[in-house]
């Protein structure tokens, strides 16, 4: 679910596309525009009219959106992507500066899961400066950049990651399952099968195997719980499993597998892990519709 971050950097080097145009352009008195209690410097209402009357604004902001379009459609593969961008002057764009960016994407596809539908939306003004930091020249935000973003997945697209994550097998793969009161014995998940329903209830099924004995017959396992975020993680909740034939979720040693697995599962992805370069994912919102997960991000570029 990295596909969330891939288009962040897109919000903090939109504006270098701009200034591979017209680098010769004089140097323009500036004036001081408030946004939102925010002061971005943008050029003078003089300059901003010779601009527009030369065409100047119209053409660069044209010519970064087409730029923006073509990036996104080759790093997506979707045909279908709309950019809304709105600019101070033509200038101003060429000196990282811009009023608002909405991109909006459909029928896409990132680390090979297809998206139904993205869009990503700045709720306050784009100012980046290039800044010397540690040997290395950096495009930072000149003043707290909020965003946005909206991520729509179909389910059956969800199942296919689930059941296709690494991390299974590497965390099923040895295991000491709680026997109140008799203290621990070794087993091993294998076969994992996942489902996600409508409703994000997700149920797990496997074969419960014991490392000790390795000529017993294997057990069906059987778990389930329902998905939320907590902390901006994606977590597994009010998780039960059974044993056929072996213990009920209602059981001492039911309830102990129960908190064992939750513990180890959870969570199933971290968002804050994607918090780097000024980045801040301040709040993530989820929810299922119409057989869809659906995702709302806030975020933060300082």
């Amino acid at each position: 679910m990295s596909f969330l971050t891939s288009f962040l950097p897109l919000a903090s080097c939109l504006m270098l596309l701009a200034s591979c145009f017209l680098p010769l352009c004089p140097v323009i008195a500036q004036d001081s525009l408030k946004t939102q209690n925010q002061t971005v410097p943008t050029v003078s209402r003089f300059s901003y009219t010779i601009q527009k009357y030369m065409g100047f604004n119209f053409i660069v902001d044209r010519v970064v959106e087409s730029i923006i379009k073509i990036l996104v459609k080759h790093k997506v593969h979707s045909r279908n992507v709309d950019i809304d961008l709105r600019v101070y002057s033509g200038w101003d764009l060429i000196q990282k500066k811009a009023e608002y960016l909405k991109l909006q994407a459909s029928k896409l596809s990132l680390e090979g899961i297809p998206i139904d539908y993205f869009s990503l939306e700045t709720n306050s003004p784009i100012y980046f400066k290039k800044i010397k930091t540690n040997e290395k020249q950096r495009n930072i935000a000149q003043v707290p950049l909020d965003i946005t973003a909206n991520i729509e997945i179909h389910t059956s697209d969800i199942n296919k990651a689930l059941n296709e994550m690494p991390k299974w097998k590497k965390i099923f793969k040895d295991l000491d399952l709680p026997v109140p009161p008799f203290g621990t014995t070794k087993v091993e998940l294998s076969n994992l099968d996942i489902m996600l329903d409508e409703h994000g209830l997700l149920r797990m099924s496997s074969e419960l195997k014991s490392l000790e004995n390795p000529q017993s017959e294997p057990l069906n396992l059987a778990f389930q719980g329902f998905l939320k975020i907590q902390n901006e993680k994606i977590i597994i909740d009010n998780l039960e499993c059974e044993v056929q034939d072996i213990f009920t979720k209602d059981s001492e040693i039911g309830k102990s597998f129960s908190v064992f697995l939750e513990d180890l599962i959870n969570p199933i992805f971290n968002f804050h892990k994607y918090e780097k370069k000024g980045l801040t994912i301040k709040h993530i919102e989820m929810f299922f519709e119409l057989n869809k997960l659906i995702l709302i991000a806030k975020l933060k570029i300082l």
